[in-house]
């Protein structure tokens, strides 16, 4: 027990949070192993001072995210497959800084770095006319030597032309056009869907073919909002979790109204 909690959390107002980052505390440090089956629902409550419905949440959203397995009558077991990577949906991070700004090993796999031609929807979307040259980058992103997404990212030719001498040859794309371009990037509007993986990405990211994968397709604009780039990653979601903070519309203006009258 006094692997998950040497004591209990010290704030009241956000208990879930707290057990929560310390169980995927213990199973990044790998005091659990996979296979291993964690304590139970009463121990874990007595062990971190809360309630039995806080602990269950807690388990369910981590089983949810892929750290555990939870079977009905025997207990909750560590997973094969951890979420290695966790990032904030609401902060225009580029792929490689998540990686980095979870403290993870970065790698960049290069598959292509080509001048190719945009095609009709990408090239609506860069507002730039049909066939307009592009800087076309695919890559596979890992975190700790995992593969946890795959990256396709086209630059307009006038937008890399910024850049004079300087190629990209790797890492991330966000500064090579803020560093070699010297752009301003102010951030863009992001499409999420759920996907299947066609036999091509799961040989790439490692998994099954018609795994589901999350999708995430931007267009990122400049300080002036020109489109500058057009990305679209391919993320594995037991290995790159993403969350966003939701605020229900209306209630932080009555609840200001409130304190005011």
């Amino acid at each position: 027990m006094t692997d998950l909690a040497a004591s209990p959390p010290r704030s009241r107002q956000s208990l879930f949070a707290e057990v929560r980052e310390r169980i995927v505390a213990a199973l990044e440090e790998r005091r659990y192993r996979p296979g291993d089956r964690l304590p139970s629902e009463p121990e874990l409550a007595v062990a971190f001072g809360v309630s039995r419905p806080t602990i269950r949440e807690v388990l369910r959203s981590l089983e949810t995210d892929g750290l555990v397995r939870r079977v009905h009558g025997v207990g909750t077991f560590v997973t094969e497959r951890r979420p290695v990577v966790s990032s904030r949906f609401d902060l225009d991070l580029g792929v490689t800084e998540a990686v980095e700004a979870a403290s993870r090993t970065l790698g960049v796999e290069i598959l292509r770095i080509a001048e190719e031609r945009a095609p009709g929807p990408i090239a609506e979307r860069l507002a730039i006319p049909l066939g307009s040259p592009l800087l076309w980058v695919e890559r596979v992103i890992r975190a700790n030597d995992a593969a946890v997404a795959y990256a396709v990212d086209a630059i307009p030719e006038a937008v890399a032309a910024l850049a004079g001498g300087t190629r990209y040859e790797g890492g991330s794309v966000y500064r090579f056009l803020e560093s070699a371009c010297r752009l301003r990037l102010a951030g863009g509007v992001a499409e999420v869907s759920a996907v299947n993986a066609d036999r091509r990405l799961a040989r790439l990211l490692g998994v099954t073919p018609g795994s589901a994968l999350l999708r995430m397709d931007q267009v990122e604009r400049d300080a002036d909002d020109r489109p500058v780039l057009f990305s679209s990653e391919h993320y594995v979601p037991t290995l790159f979790t993403l969350s966003v903070r939701r605020v229900r519309h209306g209630r932080d203006e009555a609840s200001s109204g409130e304190a005011r009258g």
